[in-house]
Order: C-alpha cells, then sequence, then structure tokens
C-alpha cells in the first residue's frame, strides 16, 4: 500500500493570536535564521518543486520561556526569516487541549514533535527537522535511531514516538521512518545543534567514502 506524504498539512487543533510584541517578535526571527541557516546551506530545509509536492520542507525551533519559537508552517524556504515567518508556541496546551501559538501565520506542521522533545528532553534549547535522502536511506547503516513507519508526520503518534526515543537525552539525531526523508536534531544550545549536524554528515561521507 502507497502511504501518501501530508507534507506541510496541519494535523493538530490550535488557537493563533497576532503577536502582543513586534521587536521580540523580529528578535526571535533573527534568532532562529542563525539556527536555520547552516541546516539551509546543507540541504534540510527549503523548497523544491519535484520533492513533496513542492511543499516547503523543514522546520527550526528554540525554547522561550514557557514554550518555544518555531517557524511557522510554509515558511522554512525564505531566504531570510522574518518576524512574520516565525511564531511563538506554549508547551502548556489550553483548556481545551489545543496548542497556544502567537504569530501572523499558523505554527510549523510539525509542532507536535518539537513540543514532544522539549517535553522529554529539559535539556534540548534548540531543535531542527529537515528533509536529508541520503542520511534518511543511510539511517541503518549510521545505526540512528528511529520512528516506526506507521508514525506519520504532523501527528500525535510521530510525537509519541520522538518522545519514547529521546527522553532524557539533551543531544541527539534520529530518523522518522513514516515521514520520507525526515531527520530530527536537538541539543543544548544552538552551537551545540549546529556541530551535531556537522558530526552527521561527516559520519555519512566516511560512509559513502568507505564503501566499495
Amino acid at each position: 500500500m502507497v502511504i501518501r506524504e501530508t507534507e506541510g498539512v496541519i494535523q493538530f487543533a490550535y488557537h493563533l493570536s497576532r503577536p502582543r510584541d513586534r521587536a521580540q517578535a523580529r528578535m526571535r526571527a533573527e534568532a532562529l535564521e542563525a539556527l536555520a541557516a547552516p541546516f539551509r546551506r546543507a540541504g534540510l530545509l527549503g523548497r523544491d518543486p519535484a520533492r513533496y509536492d513542492g511543499l516547503a520542507y523543514g522546520n527550526v525551533s528554540q525554547r522561550e520561556g514557557p514554550g518555544y519559537a518555531i517557524t511557522a508552517s510554509q515558511r522554512s524556504d525564505q531566504a531570510t526569516l522574518r518576524a512574520e515567518d516565525v511564531c511563538w508556541a506554549a508547551l502548556q496546551r489550553g483548556a481545551d487541549g489545543k496548542l497556544e501559538a502567537e504569530g501572523d501565520r499558523p505554527p510549523s506542521s510539525e509542532s507536535l514533535v518539537h513540543e514532544a522533545l522539549y517535553r522529554a528532553c529539559p535539556g534540548a534549547q534548540a531543535v531542527a527537522h529537515g528533509h536529508h535522502p541520503a542520511l534518511w536511506q543511510a539511517r541503518d547503516a549510521l545505526a540512528l535511531p528511529c520512528t516506526a513507519p506507521e508514525a506519520r508526520n504532523g501527528t500525535e503518534a510521530l510525537a509519541q514516538a520522538v518522545t519514547t526515543l529521546s527522553e532524557g537525552d539533551e543531544t541527539g539525531c534520529l530518523a522518522m521512518a513514516g515521514h520520507r526523508d525526515g531527520m530530527l536534531f536537538w541539543a543544548p544550545t544552538p552551537e551545540a545543534l549546529h556541530q551535531l549536524l556537522a558530526r552527521t554528515l561527516a559520519r555519512l561521507s566516511d560512509l559513502h567514502h568507505d564503501a566499495p
């Protein structure tokens, strides 16, 4: 059976309010741009007409207060993130169970995964979800933790699978078998996150170099 990807489709309920502080929104955008840049250069964030029905892919976030700043839905392909391209989401759900967010656009469709990581890993301060076909295909050879194929992208099932694999780890990288090309990175600082990306890509390069 072929399962169609739902890249970019928000599959959770949320409340969205307008930003209360535009200056703070601009600072969030600057911080997330610095976080995103190495992942964009490595091809994990962007938009390709030939992939995922031409939708933008990948997202980044950073813990902030009782929540986290995250790229808005379908804005990861921007050359430079601006205030309207990011939003803030609370870790504490509303009384009706909906995600509470603040921004000009809805939060990323993968917000549940970011929320799961921040809950499961108190030391994690920065998270990146990106798409990298070569890394994803080499997940077994690299011995990367991997969520089950039935845990589809953007769902509570995937968030729970990520919680199970990451709980208590302040740094990590895993693949998502149910989300084509999907990779997830988290670390205690943006610098550590970028170092983790570099190490993981270096391992992939060594794997290809050593292949017969």
